[in-house]
Formats: C-alpha cells, sequence, structure tokens
C-alpha cells in the first residue's frame, strides 16, 4: 500500500479518536515498553493501537542468526519506534539511536526515559549520518495527522528542522562511539541510504553487520542519485540482498526494486554470504 493511503487511514482513524474524547497526548503501556505518545502523529498512532511500527522489522531481526551480545545501530530512529524494541528483545545488545531531527529527537529522549530498565543499554546521538560535510536544514521526520502544512506529494511527511544535529560518516561515528561487535543495523532515512552507505566504506568493507535496509527508489533521483547507484555500491561491499519476511536470497534486485511502486517502499536484508 502506498504510504500516502496508510496516512489518509490513519486520519480517519485519527478523527474518529478525536470524536469520540480519546485525548491527543497520552502516556501508554504498550508490548511493556512505555511511550508518550501524540495520537496525531502516524507512527505514534500505530504503536497506540497495535503496540509498535513496522513490527516485520523486529520480527526479521529475531529470526536472523547473529550475535546476541552484538551491538545495534538504528539509523534514523525517528522517536524511538524500534530503538526500544530491540533494547527489550535483544536484552543483551547495546543500542545506539540516530536521529537528527530536532523535533523527533526530542520525542526519542523522552520516550526512552520513560523506561529506565532499557535506557541504560540506549545511547542517543542527534546527528546526520552522511557522507558529506553539510546536513540539509530540514529533514521528513513528521506525519501529522492534523496539520494544514503540505507535506511530500507521494509520503505525506513534514519537514522539520535538524538544528543541533552533529554531521558523522559511519566510519567517524562507530569509531567515536567506541562500538566493537555490531550485529544489526537498521536503516531508514527516507532517500539518504546512499550517502550513510558510502560514508561507511572501511567498516562495510570488512565487516559482515546485517543491515535491513528500507528501498525507496521514487525517493532517490529527489537526492541526486539513482537505484542503480545505490545497488552497484551494496554489490561492491560484497553484500548480498534478500527478502525481509522469508529472508531468501533475491535473485535479480533490479527486478525486485522495479516493482516498487512509486509512492511505495520495501525492507530487504542485506547481509554477506560465505563471510
Amino acid at each position: 500500500m502506498k504510504t500516502k493511503n496508510k496516512i489518509f487511514i490513519s486520519k480517519i482513524i485519527y478523527l474518529f479518536l478525536k470524536f469520540i474524547g480519546f485525548k491527543e497526548k497520552k502516556i501508554v503501556k504498550r508490548k511493556n515498553i512505555l511511550w508518550n505518545l501524540d495520537l496525531s502523529e502516524a507512527i505514534e498512532l500505530s504503536i497506540f493501537l497495535f503496540g509498535d511500527f513496522e513490527k516485520s522489522i523486529i520480527s526479521t531481526s529475531k529470526s536472523i542468526n547473529f550475535q546476541e551480545d552484538g551491538s545495534i545501530i538504528d539509523i534514523g530512529a525517528n522517536m524511538g519506534s524500534q530503538t526500544l524494541h530491540f533494547a527489550k528483545e535483544f536484552c543483551k545488545s547495546k543500542i545506539f539511536a540516530v536521529e537528527p531531527s530536532k523535533y523527533s529527537f526530542q520525542k526519542l529522549k523522552g520516550n526512552v526515559s520513560l523506561n529506565k530498565q532499557l535506557s541504560e543499554r540506549i545511547d542517543l546521538t542527534q546527528g546526520f549520518i552522511t557522507n558529506k560535510n553539510l546536513k540539509p536544514n530540514e529533514i521528513f521526520s513528521s506525519w501529522k495527522l492534523n496539520s494544514n502544512t503540505e507535506g511530500h506529494y507521494y509520503h505525506k511527511g513534514i519537514k522539520t528542522k535538524t538544528e543541533d544535529a552533529k554531521i558523522f560518516s559511519l566510519d567517524n561515528f562507530i569509531i567515536e562511539k567506541k562500538i566493537n561487535n555490531i550485529s544489526l543495523i537498521k536503516l531508514d532515512v527516507d532517500g539518504f541510504e546512499l550517502d550513510v552507505l558510502e560514508s561507511g566504506k572501511n567498516f562495510l568493507s570488512k565487516h559482515n553487520p546485517v543491515i535491513i535496509m528500507e528501498l525507496a527508489p521514487y525517493l532517490y533521483r529527489e537526492n541526486g542519485y539513482t537505484e542503480k547507484n545505490l545497488v552497484e555500491l551494496i554489490i561492491n561491499y560484497n553484500f548480498s540482498f534478500f527478502y525481509e519476511k522469508t529472508l531468501k536470497k533475491i535473485d535479480d534486485i533490479n527486478d525486485f526494486i522495479s516493482k516498487i511502486k512509486v509512492g511505495s517502499s520495501k525492507n530487504i536484508v542485506l547481509q554477506k554470504l560465505n563471510y
């Protein structure tokens, strides 16, 4: 389903909840995690209703055979929808959550602080991971359901400021944070995937973390590259492509990408074979 259709359905649910008297902002407990939620945000409404957002990411992570005490890097953490679930499900792992938007980072900090039993294993960074020396002043990080602000034409996201966000390459972030034994990287950065992966050349060339990554081809040209550039870089690092839910190898990644409709995205898994 296209993202804008999901947002449309979310708006209907939000308006219904508001009509029957639900307060927009509330602290709730879902799947043994405490959340400070704003029901006018699509991601947070999903957590309120279902206990999670994109639950396939966590279920896929649990299916992958990697070292249980390895570190996990959550790049594009937003308000912590995956960060806190990673910390709960992988109780021996340290989670490094990176989010450039000041708006979402404040939400992330707030949600982590509510969960004292998990927060000791979560490291938070307001940062932008890129191979460039500059960061954008704004990024898409809000999917507000009650806003009159015009969002992205396809995914309906609203831009928020990146003030105070530091710039890191992935290689330098790993060194600065002294991260050892990385088992998993979650990568969801709304079209900046190539910049992130190029910035981790030293680490990704030499090591074999599992990467769960969102593919959204319609966003790449907005950021100055194509899906061909992204695929070639990943292959150059010797990663292979796998379906998210089945973990079966994708034999023809270009055909897979060609079937992703404009305005839609698919998560895939990257892993090196015979490493």
